[in-house]
């Protein structure tokens, strides 16, 4: 069995915390069933994942010649030297 280990800003452990106790579980267990759903979820196709309103109003292209617009790569960010 593998380990992951995730830093928690107080706030979102406090949410967390909140979902899991709703559930009647612990965090960590609620928190590998919610991963492992997700792994699940990301095989599926984009259709089951919309509501049926979704993919009406955006999901609904069905013209062959239709191409997706290019996507520009942001920017590169310098990082913040906290210590100068």
């Amino acid at each position: 069995m593998s380990t992951l280990v995730l830093n928690l800003d107080d706030r979102l452990k406090l949410r967390l915390d909140a979902l899991a106790a709703h559930h009647r579980k612990p965090l960590s267990d609620w928190a590998a069933e919610q991963l492992g759903r997700l792994a699940a979820d990301a095989g599926e196709i984009p259709s089951a994942s919309y509501s049926a309103e979704w993919m009406a109003a955006f999901g609904s292209i069905a013209d062959p010649s239709f191409a997706a617009p290019e996507r520009v790569l942001p920017t590169a960010v310098e990082s913040l030297d906290a210590a100068s």
